[in-house]
């Protein structure tokens, strides 16, 4: 099944998804945004079918309501609540009232790798995906966003701010997640520490054993921490991360398919084929067809 869901970019979602957005926002592809639901959701199509990022995203609800499902489930926002969806889980929006309002905020890899986690934010990435807020942390958080969305839409706006301000947004959050004692364990630290080796690795190491030498564990440990953690074992980590480069690459029409399989360092142009259509259902020259017509 999960081969046959599509995955988008953050542009790709956007000009799929949201017709009705200025060439300034489709075009944004800032590591970090943020936009008003009631403006960026407007006319959002619905239904649409289920999909995955290659981004995360925040659903910060303050009026109205919105029904989308997350893998499995469908959680109806409605005023004070927020849902975190995290980079390659199967997605959509249901509904969405008309008078609804809030932030979407988009933030993606890289940021997180910028937090500075502590055992708290490591376990927002991991822990209850939905969340229901106080009237009083809602008004606060609301004017977070608010200097947050300011702060970006700058010309000269500074990451330097914006990803402390984005940090005590998520702590914020963390004050209401659970009233129960969560602790990052062993699995959830050796996976992030996997995958923050991966994106920085994968171009020239693609070998599960290779990321086991640098983390310093077995082999077949680090598959069982991995997927405990994600879901998803090492292995599809690696391919999907790897492939979601290649999608960047494969966007600059001068390029040919066989030099971005050499670039990537895959064995042969016919193997890097497979391994694309594989993870994002379509083949490299279907994808570059896609992106042309959209």
């Amino acid at each position: 099944m999960k081969s046959s869901v599509k995955l988008f970019t953050n542009f790709e979602y956007k000009k799929s998804f949201l017709p009705g957005v200025s060439r300034q926002v489709l075009f944004n592809d800032a590591q970090l945004q943020v936009y008003r639901i009631e403006n960026y959701l407007r006319n959002i199509v619905i239904p649409v079918p289920p999909y995955r990022t290659s981004f995360n995203f925040l659903l910060f609800v303050t009026k109205g309501t919105i029904v989308q499902q997350l893998e499995v489930s469908s959680y109806k926002l409605e005023a004070n609540s927020v849902l975190l969806i995290k980079q390659g889980s199967i997605t959509a929006t249901l509904e969405i009232s008309p008078d609804a309002t809030g932030f979407f905020i988009v933030y993606e890899n890289e940021i997180i790798n910028r937090l500075s986690l502590n055992n708290n934010l490591l376990n927002f990435f991991f822990a209850t995906p939905f969340v229901t807020l106080p009237a009083k942390a809602v008004k606060w958080l609301a004017h977070l966003s608010a200097l947050l969305e300011e702060e970006l839409s700058l010309i000269n706006g500074s990451m330097e701010i914006c990803v402390p301000l984005f940090r005590a947004l998520l702590n914020k959050i963390l004050l209401h997640e659970s009233p129960r004692p969560v602790t990052l364990n062993r699995s959830l630290d050796i996976s992030l520490r996997f995958r923050e080796k991966v994106q920085r690795h994968h171009l020239h190491e693609k070998t599960v054993e290779y990321y086991a030498r640098q983390l310093n564990i077995s082999e077949n440990y680090l598959n069982k921490c991995v997927k405990e953690a994600t879901g998803k074992p090492p292995k599809q980590w690696i391919n999907e991360i790897s492939i979601l480069h290649s999608q960047i690459l494969l966007q600059d029409p001068a390029r040919d398919i066989a030099s971005i399989a050499f670039e990537l360092n895959y064995q042969s142009a016919s193997y890097f084929t497979r391994l694309f259509k594989q993870v994002t259902g379509l083949s490299p020259s279907a994808y570059r067809k896609k992106i042309k017509v959209s």
